[in-house]
């Protein structure tokens, strides 16, 4: 392999591409980046063996090749050349680099050391609203489990509900649900890793002149989105995805009209004294009040008034702190209705301003606590 590429564009595909290496790699290989010189340029490949990330360089390849060497080693010696070409240049065992005056060697391992990196369907490929897309999973992925406990909770539930998207996450504590309106026509029912969708959100946020996403199958039985030059390979879960419909409240006792700000900064006031007791922070709804609180023995309470309206009755209820404000900086519009039946059922938020075909639901299960 020889080949060469601008400093800045190769950067650019090794940090992105280095994001989802472990520091600690559960297999060698997981430490690599694929470095593939091709006729049309050279491509930059690493894998989480869950998520697999591959980005396109435009390069003069001069031989095409592959190899492997250390992602982070390589990524720490491009960002220490100057801006201009990088000449690299594969020998026996070893991976050479120059730069203008700089020169270097890596010890390099053979490409077929490196898991098979998957193909594209281009067949069947959907393009998907990139901001929408983006702006629906980043209301979602929060409340997707984070360990391997249950392992089908760490992913996203996506499927084409008649004429809509609809996104769920749930990690049993909470759920966030999206429907977006979509012109799709093809079948979708996947559950995907959390971990994967992260990585699109990041890449398409990065892609600024990038209006779709594209989606479709790749063979080995995983799931490809591409973004630009970049396409991020998962496989999707296998099992059941819980019946979210279930848990979603049809009715309430107590309606509350809350700025999006001002709830914000009460609990987040309220979670410095709640740390140290389970993050629990309370809601008292009494007439056209409401107090958000915490109180820690040890450390000492905390209370805030907030201004709303309220409809319907007055009452308590409990939550982690730490749900509530994951919740609260996630989504972005100002009015809010908080809505709950009762101090052991589980309280609702949703937009004041949706629509049927754009809407968005997130559900939090209270903290049962002594009066």
């Amino acid at each position: 392999m020889n080949a060469s590429v601008l400093q800045e564009k190769l950067l650019t595909a090794l940090v992105g591409t280095g994001r989802i290496v472990t520091p600690r790699p559960q297999l060698p290989v997981m430490q690599y980046v694929l470095l593939e010189a091709t006729a049309e340029g050279l491509w930059c490949t690493t894998t989480s063996m869950e998520v697999t990330e591959r980005r396109f360089v435009a390069a003069k390849i001069e031989k095409e090749g592959a190899i492997c060497v250390s992602s982070r080693l390589f990524t720490e010696l491009i960002l220490s050349f100057p801006q201009g070409p990088v000449r690299l240049a594969a020998r026996e065992g070893a991976l050479e680099i120059q730069c203008a005056g700089y020169r270097a060697t890596l010890p390099s391992a053979p490409a077929t050391e490196f898991p098979p990196v998957p193909k594209k369907n281009k067949k069947g490929e959907v393009a998907l609203p990139k901001d929408e897309l983006l702006k629906a999973l980043g209301l979602v992925l929060f409340a997707a489990a984070t360990d391997d406990g249950r392992p089908i909770l760490t992913g996203v539930s996506v499927r084409r509900d008649g004429d809509h998207l609809v996104f769920a996450a749930t990690d049993g504590y909470r759920l966030s649900l999206k429907r977006l309106r979509t012109d799709l026509k093809t079948d979708v029912s996947h559950i995907i890793p959390g971990r994967a969708l992260a990585e699109v959100v990041k890449v398409g946020e990065g892609e600024k002149e990038e209006e779709t996403i594209g989606f479709s199958a790749a063979d080995a039985g995983q799931l490809v989105f591409t973004v630009g030059d970049t396409e991020v390979f998962t496989r999707p879960l296998d099992g059941d995805y819980p019946n979210v419909e279930k848990i979603i409240p049809t009715v309430h006792t107590t309606r509350l009209l809350l700025d999006r700000g001002t709830i914000l900064r009460a609990v987040k006031s309220a979670a410095i004294v709640a740390r140290d007791n389970a993050n629990i922070v309370r809601f008292h709804i009494d007439g056209q009040a409401l107090t958000v609180s915490a109180n820690t023995p040890a450390v000492g309470e905390n209370q805030v008034e907030v201004e709303t309206k309220v409809d319907g009755e007055g009452g308590d209820i409990a939550f982690n702190s730490r749900f509530l404000l994951e919740f609260l900086t996630n989504i972005t519009e100002d009015e809010l209705l908080f809505e709950m039946t009762g101090s052991l059922n589980p309280g609702a938020f949703k937009p004041v301003r949706q629509t049927a075909d754009d809407s968005y639901l997130h559900i939090i299960m209270p903290v049962r606590v002594q009066a």
